[in-house]
């Protein structure tokens, strides 16, 4: 089934949503006040929208649930897949910091925790914002958070 461009999702309004959702994980960490994780993903079908909620410990279950949740995606044509994690951000000024990278890393250099979106799908160019978190004190201190920007994603095998 291929789309028109009438039927694709805009980018604006797949921002619009994104950060809605972004704004709902942002008051369930504000009332958290410890550690929060977050593996949270919206798949945009022609039919409509749904939810899913992604568990991992390591790297190869991240791999493995983000395969399936792309696998399933594809299957129902979904236009774009939105996501949510918490992580660890870094700036990357050279590519070749990415060829360094393994699981863990971020965590053990002691990067700043965040709320990591993305959005992605065919016909859309990947983009990402993040929002740096800690906790202090049992107080949520939120940083600044980004704009859109291009990104590059590793975590959705196969997809778009």
């Amino acid at each position: 089934m291929t789309l028109t461009c009438d039927e694709m999702p805009r980018v604006d309004d797949l921002q619009q949503l994104a950060l809605k959702l972004l704004e709902i994980e942002k008051k369930h960490l504000l009332e958290e006040k410890q550690e929060y994780s977050c593996a949270v993903v919206i798949v945009i079908t022609p039919a409509g929208r749904y939810y899913e909620e992604a568990a991992f410990e390591d790297e190869a279950e991240k791999d493995s649930v983000y395969g399936a949740v792309a696998e399933r995606a594809r299957a129902k044509n979904a236009t774009a897949i939105i996501t949510i994690n918490t992580g660890r951000e870094k700036d990357v000024v050279d590519e070749g910091e990415l060829d360094s990278y393994w699981w863990g890393k971020l965590a053990e250099e002691n990067q700043p925790r965040c709320l990591f979106l993305t959005i992605s799908g065919p016909g859309i160019k990947s983009i990402s914002l993040s929002l740096p978190f800690s906790i202090q004190n049992h107080q949520v201190v939120l940083g600044t958070q980004t704009d859109f920007e291009p990104a590059i994603l590793n975590m959705l095998p196969n997809w778009p």
